[in-house]
């Protein structure tokens, strides 16, 4: 065997190599691609069984509002009913009326309703509240989806391992001459 053949020899190693290098670092880029898409699915899984469940608590506090709505109101008209009761057992022709009777009525209105003003306000504060949750949840999800997909590695170069194996072809050429000639 001849100089000339070790060195042709020495070509297709260092060329078989780096093309090898660029098939592991695409396998590694594959890799990390499946996994990234692995874990943004959990994230987004996550995300659904989040929404449902705030969901869940959104349509309880509906229903709690709906009850609390009710009860109030039930509560002023018993409250107006009993006085009007009273007002009428009070004796003479119509019961008790005028300014103080209605003083009575109007103070009963007003609490019954300063009490449905508080539960409404409280009201649309826990729906502020579910709204912030479930942006919250949704931040949350594509930021740890971006985190998945960060730094992920883009493979080998095709154009890179060409010139290497051009610029690896030149360099044997040239140690080739050099060394055989001399």
């Amino acid at each position: 065997m001849d100089f000339a053949s070790l060195y042709f020899l020495d070509f297709v190693t260092k060329a078989g190599t780096s093309l090898y290098q660029k098939n592991l670092a695409d396998q590694k880029a594959h890799a990390q691609r499946v996994q990234a898409y692995r874990q943004t699915s959990i994230n987004n899984s996550l995300a659904v069984n989040s929404h449902l469940n705030l969901n869940a608590q959104h349509l309880l506090e509906l229903k709690k509002f709906g009850l609390d709505d009710f009860e109030l109101k039930k509560a002023i008209r018993r409250e107006q009913a009993k006085n009007a009761a009273i007002a009428g057992s009070a004796g003479g022709t119509f019961g008790k009326q005028g300014g103080s009777y209605q003083a009575t009525v109007m103070n009963i209105a007003r609490h019954g309703y300063n009490a449905l003003a508080r539960k409404d306000l409280n009201f649309q504060t826990k729906m502020r509240d579910f709204e912030i949750r479930h942006r919250n949840v949704t931040l949350s999800t594509l930021s740890q989806n971006n985190a998945a997909f960060s730094n992920l590695s883009t493979g080998g170069s095709m154009l890179g391992t060409a010139l290497s194996i051009a610029g690896t072809g030149i360099q044997t050429s040239i140690n080739a001459k050099r060394d055989t000639t001399a």
